[in-house]
């Protein structure tokens, strides 16, 4: 099996740069798109820009589109493209190590990616201040 397909999908520019800021990361990728739904978009303009993006990949191993915010345009869209074709799985919730972990697994069957892209989401947020003060009479205070 290939890599699956990706989009990412969100209101404003956010898409654009998390997946510039990803490509850091783990290395520029091939096979994805990326769609910027801006205040001029209607909703028939998103949904033909995402058709066009969608059909531009090769979608043979699947593919997952993240979304930024769960019923904004992006995402019911998106969530169109679910009912409507093959293999198709839909998150919300874009940020960096959501993505990240994507980038990182693209070789993974979608089951497995929705399970890993859901451990990653939920394990993403940290109180890193109480982190920290926890840790403040240890020797080092780093994360890592």
């Amino acid at each position: 099996m290939g890599q699956v397909a990706f989009i990412v999908a969100s209101h404003g520019q956010l898409a654009k740069y998390a997946l510039d800021s990803a490509e850091m990361v783990v290395g520029k990728q091939e096979n994805c798109g990326v769609l910027t739904v801006t205040m001029d978009f209607t909703l028939e303009d998103a949904v033909k820009q995402m058709e066009e993006i969608f059909n531009s990949l090769d979608r043979s191993a699947g593919t997952v589109i993240l979304v930024d915010i769960l019923g904004g345009t992006p995402s019911n869209v998106s969530g169109r493209l679910a009912l409507t074709e093959e293999n198709v799985l839909v998150v919300s919730g874009l940020n960096l190590p959501l993505l990240v972990d994507l980038l990182m697994n693209r070789e993974r069957s979608l089951e497995e990616i929705a399970k890993s892209l859901e451990e990653t989401y939920h394990n993403g947020f940290t109180n890193v201040t109480e982190l920290f003060k926890e840790r403040k009479d240890e020797d080092e205070c780093e994360i890592l």
